[in-house]
């Protein structure tokens, strides 16, 4: 479904670096991370730097599984995508969601349809009123085979969705959907990501074992939905 993409290592906040290869075309991607708990105003971000910025994160509920953000911080949400495109129109946004705190809420989500399908709708539905134009899971915590089959049903019931709201409004771009993922090629659904994401982010830091084990040795990780990059 999507062009190939190789993603170059991942830090949250800090810059980061993606190149797209397209068959036809090749083009940089500079994209960072910031999190509402920054110092840093969005004021601050020199957005003219970045091809893409994420912001940081909406949290998953316990009981509905809906996304949420707390009301002392949602006008960072609402104006991220406003305030970054006064400086740079052609910045493209995109809502995280999970981080670290949230991981047994997003494990409780995938494990269902009947939970998932919440969390899709509610996620399209705040990316829209917000104004990003992308997605982002941030979630590591993957650690068995179940994990990872309900993770790529996850992947696939978002792309599907995200493709029937942008049919029904013509006047929107398909949402792009990404996520985090571990740097250890094993534990992924790699054929749903491959299909569904546009890209992902190597979680490829702290990692202390061999580099051939975890692709994390060099300083750039790469991903390529093809199959990791050895």
């Amino acid at each position: 479904m999507f062009s190939r993409i190789a993603l170059v290592l991942s830090f949250q906040v800090f810059l980061c670096t993606l190149k797209f290869q397209p068959s036809e075309a090749q083009s940089w991607f500079k994209i960072g991370y910031w999190y509402y708990g920054s110092e840093s105003p969005i004021s601050d971000i020199n957005s003219a730097l970045y091809t893409h910025l994420i912001c940081a994160f909406a949290d998953v509920n316990t009981s509905s599984f809906e996304l949420s953000v707390s009301s002392s911080n949602e006008h960072h949400f609402s104006t991220f995508t406003n305030t970054l495109k006064l400086k740079n129109p052609s910045i493209t946004t995109l809502l995280s969601i999970g981080g670290y705190q949230n991981w047994t809420s997003i494990q409780s989500m995938i494990t269902n349809v009947s939970s998932r399908k919440p969390f899709i709708q509610s996620s399209i539905r705040m990316a829209r009123l917000y104004g990003f134009q992308g997605l982002d899971l941030f979630w590591t915590s993957i650690q068995t085979s179940s994990d990872a089959d309900n993770l790529g049903q996850l992947f696939q019931e978002w792309r599907a969705a995200a493709k029937s709201e942008a049919e029904t409004n013509s006047t929107l771009q398909e949402l792009i959907l990404t996520a985090v993922v571990r740097a250890s090629p094993d534990l992924y659904p790699l054929e749903s990501i491959k299909s569904n994401l546009n890209w992902i982010h190597v979680n490829a830091y702290d990692y202390h074992t061999p580099w051939k084990q975890n692709f994390t040795g060099a300083p750039s990780a790469l991903y390529d939905p093809e199959g990791f990059i050895t």
